[in-house]
């Protein structure tokens, strides 16, 4: 965090003609000038460099393919992917699938982007990759981070999404709903963009 600055240096006036200029003792101007040292090395330290260093957070990014876990919710077993080897696929005889993975970004990363690819041939079924967050003591509900519902095009979050692994834990959720059992519905990636 970055605290509003406060001087530390303050000029002490010289008298004309009563102050003698000299370079050492306690009104030296060699101390005055490794006062004003010490005031820019605290200023760099401490409050330019720090921005400097969030400004210049390159963009980074982590790819993951897809390896999905079935679940069960209160209704039952939710109908699962077809897990091959770089990719998950919506099996032939179903209407939906559903699964999540575990997803490990670095702390304190800030989410940018979310990119889903494969494809997806669909008269009507709807695609949902999220991102969600959950506090590791289990108090709190799970929260939506960040979805994408189309493939090829990256998602903005919709409030910044900082990484916090000490408090929590996140997990990706892939799921297609509402697809005809002829439909083709693949994810063979997804993509988080971070600084």
């Amino acid at each position: 965090m970055i605290h509003p600055y406060e001087p530390q240096f303050a000029h002490k006036d010289w008298i004309d003609n009563q102050d003698r200029v000299q370079a050492g003792g306690a009104n030296g101007i060699n101390l005055r000038f490794h006062q004003l040292e010490q005031e820019f090395a605290a200023l760099a330290h401490e409050q330019i460099n720090p921005i400097i260093k969030e400004l210049a957070r390159p963009e980074q990014h982590l790819t993951l393919v897809p390896a999905l876990t079935a679940y069960k919710t209160e209704t039952g077993p939710q109908p699962s992917w077809d897990q091959f080897v770089d990719m998950v696929a919506k099996p032939a005889v179903r209407r939906e699938a559903h699964g999540f993975m575990d997803v490990a970004l670095p702390d304190g990363a800030v989410v940018k982007k979310l990119l889903v690819t494969g494809n997806v041939h669909s008269s009507g079924g709807k695609l949902a990759v999220t991102l969600w967050s959950r506090d590791i003591t289990n108090e709190d509900e799970a929260k939506p981070l960040v979805t994408a519902n189309v493939t090829g095009t990256p998602v903005d979050p919709t409030a910044e999404v900082t990484i916090s692994n000490a408090a929590n834990r996140y997990f990706l959720q892939v799921k297609v709903t509402e697809a005809l059992e002829s439909d083709v519905v693949q994810v063979f990636s997804v993509r988080f963009t971070y600084q």
